[in-house]
């Protein structure tokens, strides 16, 4: 069954990275709000012990996901990018399941990657957010801070669940970035086939990251009870 999904899930963001590239949006409607659902759907098979927050999480970045497209106005955007930050709170609560801390080394490189990587971008762009630089730095700093804190944790220990968790975040945050230059700095699609990839690959590396770490808190827990 899983690898039925997964070919559904690559198929449909493939399908939806076509359509996005040549214009076609009438069709996405058809065709994007099916990229969630179907990483809703592996998660449900995969995961042992469901999550509150994942579930939270799959709702809000769904709910942005539509604001985004249909946008009617300047509020669905502000309203899109609200989801989506509620979506990483809900990730960033669950992940305080996990975190165990890291060194001032970590810390450090961490904190500098991201922390570069959020000033160049924001110095960019921040004169053309208009009424969303409020949103657009909020947004930004919690995204950065989450960021940060998985460098610190994979510095700490290479271990998969971290290689996957900062992978994850970080083509998210990519895909961000180009759709705030297509909104707010060119005004126009300029990013286009790479978005809706970013997206779905992005979500679904971050998902598998925390079915990861559920694995391994399960293993633990049995542990402790033998």
């Amino acid at each position: 069954m899983k690898p039925l999904i997964i070919t559904v899930f690559i198929l449909v963001t493939l399908l939806d990275s076509y359509l996005y590239g040549q214009d076609l949006k009438n069709y996405q409607f058809y065709v994007e709000p099916l990229i969630i659902p179907s990483i809703f759907l592996y998660y449900l098979i995969s995961s042992k012990k469901k999550s509150l927050m994942i579930f939270l999480a799959f709702l809000f970045v769904w709910m942005g996901d539509m604001f985004l497209m249909i946008e009617l106005s300047p509020d669905f955007l502000k309203w899109a990018v609200f989801f989506y930050w509620i979506m990483q709170l809900c990730f960033f609560k669950l992940y305080s399941n996990y975190w165990k801390g890291y060194s001032f080394k970590a810390h450090f490189l961490g904190f500098l990657i991201y922390g570069s990587y959020f000033s160049v971008f924001l110095n960019h762009v921040y004169s053309s957010l208009g009424d969303m630089k409020l949103h657009g730095i909020i947004y930004g700093l919690t995204l950065s801070a989450f960021g940060s804190i998985t460098i610190m944790n994979l510095l700490a220990k290479a271990t998969m669940k971290n290689i996957l968790l900062c992978f994850g975040i970080l083509i998210f945050s990519i895909r961000d970035v180009f759709l705030t230059y297509n909104k707010k700095y060119f005004n126009e699609d300029f990013f286009t086939y790479s978005i809706p990839i970013l997206h779905g690959i992005g979500f679904f590396i971050i998902i598998s990251a925390f079915l990861h770490f559920e694995k391994q808190h399960l293993e633990t827990q049995k542990e402790i009870v033998q």
